[in-house]
């Protein structure tokens, strides 16, 4: 059990690596566009199929999970889970923040598991994390319980310093969520695409047509931040090659 926690350990270190460059951003996608125009195109040069990249290591086994593990809500699921909180403290040096949901910012169900986004914070609030958490759900003589499955999150400060090109950093992000399906809780039945930005004029975005089935605005230390998603993205391109546009920074 030890073995597995320490790979799961492991395993939540490098997903906190890939999650935090869809935080802090500053990669150019490369775009054909008209820079005169008051919108945004990116048009890929090159089209490849979507094919989901699931984490190195593939999906979370499952298999170490006892009924024992489950709890009567998932935020208890998640206060207990020790992988999660082991990869805080020893990366954030604040042991459990990460356990603790401070705000639940959305949720997202499926038929077997459940995906909580959520703030956590520290008792001084020097320090937030942004958190998904993955549960699975099992029936115990009629009542649902839930088991922390896996979890991807970002950590920011006061003083956090965002390098930002909003337009292309939505092809960064759109690039990213091939590799992020192991949150998602309707997989393989969904494709879950997801991005933050730091302009209000991400109201704006298509892609590949579609708007986003949602956008929620984040106070980050005083500043706005805005989570943008999709449940379920309509494509067979893969994310460096969707089509998106949006309207220029101010």
């Amino acid at each position: 059990m030890k073995k597995f926690l320490k790979i799961l350990g492991i395993s939540a270190a490098v997903v906190a690596g890939v999650f935090a460059a869809l935080f802090i951003l500053g990669c150019i996608a490369g775009p054909s566009e008209d820079r005169d125009s008051e919108f945004y195109t990116y048009t890929p040069e090159e089209t490849r199929e979507y094919n989901p990249l699931l984490p190195p290591w593939g999906m979370p086994d499952e298999s170490n999970i006892t009924d024992s593990m489950y709890y009567d809500t998932a935020e208890e699921a998640i206060e207990h889970d020790k992988t999660l909180a082991a990869g805080d403290e020893e990366q954030n040096k604040d042991e459990n923040m990460l356990n603790h949901v401070t705000e639940v910012l959305h949720t997202w169900e499926g038929d077997e598991y459940v995906t909580l986004f959520y703030r956590a914070e520290n008792e001084d609030n020097s320090k937030q994390g942004l958190v998904f958490a993955k549960c699975r759900k099992k029936d115990f003589d009629g009542k649902t319980k839930y088991a922390f499955v896996n979890s991807q999150y970002t950590i920011s400060k006061p003083d956090t310093k965002y390098i930002i090109h909003f337009e292309e950093d939505i092809g960064e992000l759109l690039s990213l969520s091939d590799a992020m399906q192991d949150i998602n809780p309707s997989y393989p039945d969904t494709r879950f695409v997801y991005g933050y930005s730091h302009n209000k004029n991400i109201y704006s975005l298509e892609v590949e047509g579609q708007k986003p089935d949602g956008i929620i605005e984040l106070d980050m230390y005083g500043r706005t931040m805005y989570f943008w998603y999709f449940d379920d993205l309509k494509s067979d391109k893969a994310g460096s090659s969707l089509s998106y546009t949006v309207r220029r920074a101010d």
